[in-house]
Parts: structure tokens; sequence; C-alpha cells
């Protein structure tokens, strides 16, 4: 009969536990269980690194009880931030305007100021616009005294000066109305500076065009 002629059809088995197919797809699965939880673990490793625990301003000598510890994940941006393990340098003054709560970066940090500015104390009537604080860009103008009791033309002598302070003046009796500040100054734009407050002339500030 045809039936009792013909091969019977081969039957397929289960792989058994020593199959090797089957212990290398297990194998694979696991590095790559393993690989996902290193990944994991990689992306959710912070370090320690210094902020600002007030506002620092420049020229500021940078004092350890200024500043507090935070947990960030940088990457590649890691070498442009203080880190925590390491001290603040001794005798390091800020060069640049840090908020509270911002990492300190590297760069704001130094032994003297790169630009050789120095902080002078300024005058106003009239107060500045508000939200304009510490770190704001500021354009200094002056108008020289004429000799009848009037100025003449302002002229635009520090552009984009950092304020470093802002503050109302106070006098015996309160607050005057008037503001304090205080502008870091380079080299060049000092001497006009100082020479405009001593011979009575007008000082004027006001924000710089694009902010900070």
């Amino acid at each position: 009969m045809e039936g009792t002629n013909s091969a019977e059809a081969p039957r397929l088995r289960r792989p058994g536990w020593k199959d090797p197919r089957l212990l290398s797809g297990i194998l694979l699965v696991l590095l790559s269980v393993a690989g996902i939880v290193t990944l994991v673990q990689s992306l959710d490793r912070s370090e320690g690194y210094w902020a600002a625990g007030q506002d620092l301003v420049p020229g500021a000598v940078l004092e350890p009880d200024q500043l507090t510890v935070v947990q960030a994940r940088l990457g590649d941006a890691a070498d442009d931030y203080l880190p925590a393990d390491r001290p603040v340098p001794a005798d390091a003054s800020v060069v640049g305007t840090v908020r509270q709560g911002e990492l300190i970066p590297a760069g704001a940090v130094a032994g003297v100021d790169p630009e050789s500015r120095q902080a002078v104390a300024l005058t106003l009537e009239d107060p500045l616009p508000e939200g304009t604080g510490p770190g704001a860009r500021v354009d200094v103008w002056i108008a020289a005294a004429d000799g009848r009791q009037g100025f003449g033309e302002p002229e635009l002598v520090a552009p984009r000066a950092e304020l470093a302070g802002i503050s109302e003046s106070s006098g015996s009796f309160g607050t005057t109305g008037e503001i304090s500040l205080q502008v870091l100054l380079g080299p060049e734009e000092l001497p006009q500076v100082l020479d405009a407050k001593g011979n009575g002339a007008r000082i004027s500030v006001v924000p710089s065009l694009g902010g900070r």
C-alpha cells in the first residue's frame, strides 16, 4: 500500500536546554539587558559642583560660605564648572556675575580680573528700568559742564560696562531717592569717568541694547 511504502514525515522536536542555539539566544538576551542597565546607570551618574548660595558680583572675593553643592550631570560640559571635590581657589575673585543657585563657571573665577577692570561708584537721580540688576550691561554717558549752568552734548564713554551692584542711596534721615551703582570700568574708561565725577559733569547710565 502507498501508506506503508512512503517514509514517515519527520517530527519537530523541542530544543533541549543543551541545544547550542537556545543557549546562544539566552546569552544574547542577557548581554542586551546588561548593556541597557549599564547605559541607564551611566546616564544617571551625577557629580557635585559648586553653586552660588547668593548672588555673586564681579570683584567680590569668593568665600566658602557663599557657596553650596549641587548634584548635576553635565557630560562634555563638566570641565566648564568648578567641581565640589576640589577646594575653591584661595583668594579667587569673581570676574563675572553668577546668580544664586547657578553653577560656578570655571571662567568666572580668577586671581585678577583679566580685563583689568575696577569698580566705580556712580550716583543717579533717575532709577534704572525695572529688572536691571548686577550682571546687566549698561552704557555710561557723560555731558561736560559748559560753565553756564548747563551741559554739553552727552558722549558715550563706556559702552556695555558691567553693572556690579545697585542700591538706593541713604542719608541721615533715610533714603535720598538717589540710586547708587557699582560699575566695572576698564583702564581707558576709568580716567574719563573719574574726571567727570570731579568736575561736575552729568553722568547718565542706561541699559545697553541687547541686555547682557
